[in-house]
């Protein structure tokens, strides 16, 4: 009889945690950000780059790239899909408007060595994933998007490979990446970074605006 109460309450909580926050994962899946806390989930750094790096001394004023959290200004619960805060990515409104790119970065795992270009990190091996899916909001709808990764063999900081997702919509829309379009072309045994490419480069206006959440890799988008 005492097992059973603990098994029913161990169910009840499992449904109350997931439900609460908004997204239900599967048990082996790999969530790599919620936002929730700093760094990522997997012990990455997080920044944002290019047109989307925000000018710090403006905040208070300015729609800014960062994390999207109750103290910001205007801050909505419409704007987070899970839990209380998301990322806000706004292009050209920064320390670098002018800048022909821009983007949104985030490690894989913590940084083991800080000295070379790219720096190195704790890689994730994500080939046992069949997807990597996530959640977008559009602050007017119709902003551009490109997820590129970069593995542990990558010579730069530029992308080994980019991946067009559909433009973002006012309404929380779920994005899902298929995996298979990306092997033979970054090693997903050891991977290193995730971004998501929201600049002038892929036609992007000044100001337009969008929320990210939950990033997760999955067998079961």
């Amino acid at each position: 009889m005492g097992r059973t109460a603990v098994l029913v309450l161990g169910l009840t909580l499992t449904f109350i945690v997931g439900f609460g926050g908004n997204a239900l994962c599967a048990g082996n899946d790999l969530v790599i950000a919620d936002f929730e806390k700093w760094p990522n989930n997997v012990g990455g750094q997080m920044g944002v780059y290019g047109s989307l790096e925000p000018k710090w001394e403006d905040k208070a004023t300015v729609p800014y790239s960062w994390v999207y959290a109750p103290d910001t200004v205007g801050y909505s619960k419409d704007n987070v899909h899970g839990g209380r805060q998301s990322f806000r990515l706004v292009n050209g409104l920064g320390a670098k408007a002018a800048e022909s790119w821009g983007s949104f970065g985030m490690d894989m795992g913590m940084v083991t060595d800080a000295v070379p270009v790219p720096v190195k990190v704790d890689s994730k091996d994500v080939s046992q994933y069949k997807y990597l899916t996530f959640w977008v909001r559009g602050e007017k709808g119709g902003e551009h998007m490109e997820v590129t990764f970069r593995d542990a063999n990558a010579i730069s900081y530029m992308p080994q490979y980019n991946y067009k997702v559909p433009d973002a919509t006012t309404s929380w829309q779920k994005i899902v990446v298929p995996l298979d379009k990306i092997k033979g072309k970054v090693d997903l045994t050891a991977l290193d970074n995730i971004s998501i490419a929201f600049g002038p480069d892929v036609s992007n206006e000044k100001g337009d605006a969008v929320y990210i959440d939950d990033f997760i890799f999955t067998n079961n988008p």
